[in-house]
């Protein structure tokens, strides 16, 4: 039940920041081209989504649905809570005075299977918090001299 500006003050915080649309995506997909983390058919029970079909009525504790894990082994892609990522969605009218908005991604605990493909982006208000929303944080990669 988080907005954007939340998720990203909580990431930089961490010393860390939300990922972008492109890292969440290769993330969940691995060096392939798939649907979903695991593969180009859909297998509910690899996500906690569409509500309590899946024994959750609500997030899932982390990591319960392990065949649903990327092969990067990233873990609640999809389903779980949908998770911002940084990119920003500009506003059709640039002199608009509502707030900006921002992509989710991965679907929630009440989503429809439509909305769970890892290309699907869910764009909202950055200020809007749902119980639903979650984030997760990325560490920036640091090469060794």
């Amino acid at each position: 039940g988080i907005d954007w500006y939340s998720a990203k003050r909580y990431c930089h915080w961490a010393r860390k920041r939300l990922p972008t649309n492109i890292e969440w995506e290769a993330a969940a997909r691995g060096p392939g081209s798939h649907v979903w983390p695991w593969g180009d058919r859909f297998f509910a029970d690899y996500a906690n989504i569409l509500g309590n079909a899946d024994g959750f009525d609500g997030p899932a504790p982390v990591a319960s649905l392990p065949p649903g894990s990327s092969v990067y082994g990233a873990v609640d892609m999809i389903g779980n809570v949908w998770e911002w990522v940084s990119d920003p969605v500009p506003s059709p009218n640039e002199n608009s005075l509502s707030p900006t908005s921002h992509i989710l991604k991965g679907g929630g605990w009440r989503s429809d299977k439509k909305e769970t493909p890892i290309s699907f982006q869910n764009i909202v208000p950055s200020n809007l918090k749902n119980p639903t929303f979650g984030f997760r944080c990325v560490k920036p990669h640091v090469p060794k001299n």
